[in-house]
């Protein structure tokens, strides 16, 4: 995952992160609200974890979806 920080009309790259789990993806997400994110899908997510990543977005964290392969 990548995390930014919007500055006027462009983002910065703060951090970019590897995670093992959603779990660990979504507290991150969290704490770091008011950023926005890239999270790059490994190869092997399932449609249960696209779904979670739907969900946070639908809260309103700005999370944008990018797929591998």
């Amino acid at each position: 995952m990548d995390i930014y920080r919007q500055q006027g009309n462009t983002d910065a790259l703060v951090a970019t992160h590897d995670f093992q789990s959603l779990t660990s993806l979504r507290i991150a997400v969290i704490e770091n609200r008011g950023r926005s994110f890239v999270v790059r899908e490994p190869l092997h997510a399932t449609p249960q974890d696209r779904i979670t990543l739907l969900d946070l977005r639908a809260q309103g964290f700005d999370i944008k979806i990018a797929t591998q392969g």
